[in-house]
């Protein structure tokens, strides 16, 4: 199967975002960040959404902005953490799963990026979030990368899944 997006699903602070620039300029796609969209769109942050509105609102942001978003071709497109566990994904997507343990997405993430996620404030509840998705995550993906080596080197892994198996 040929897909027309390609787009990253893991737990929040796995490297979406950052594996996904890089992604898309090695494969010359367009980058589009979900987070990023939401929070333009609203003129407020995932915090400030949250506190306003609360999840289930936002949940219903990001269905909305990957409904669109997948309408165009072309693009890598990085998730929250939460969006492929309430929302679904278009079928016409390579789902890559960003699959880090949880002890690695603490280590690589700042405290600056810890506080802008609103569930990672808590660490024994977003310990315990990670859990419950994890399994989520590896049954709606088409291919998982094992994100605990270095960025590069699972980059690296993903571009060379999507060239040997010619679904782009």
């Amino acid at each position: 199967m040929v897909y027309d997006n390609i787009v990253l699903i893991g737990f929040m602070g796995s490297g979406k975002t950052s594996v996904g620039k890089v992604l898309a300029r090695k494969l010359f796609k367009d980058f589009v960040d979900v987070d990023s969209v939401i929070e333009k769109e609203q003129n407020h942050s995932i915090n400030e959404i949250f506190d306003n509105n609360g999840e289930e609102y936002f949940r219903s942001l990001e269905q909305k902005c990957i409904d669109e978003l997948t309408k165009k071709k072309g693009q890598v497109i990085a998730t929250g953490g939460g969006l492929p566990i309430h929302s679904s994904i278009p079928e016409n997507s390579l789902v890559v799963y960003i699959d880090a343990d949880f002890d690695v997405i603490l280590k690589r993430l700042p405290d600056k990026e810890r506080d802008k996620r609103p569930l990672l404030q808590d660490e024994s509840r977003a310990r315990s979030l990670f859990e419950e998705r994890k399994d989520t995550y590896r049954e709606l993906a088409t291919f998982s990368v094992d994100a605990n080596q270095t960025i590069p080197t699972f980059i690296h892994v993903i571009v060379d899944y999507i060239l040997d198996k010619r679904v782009l």
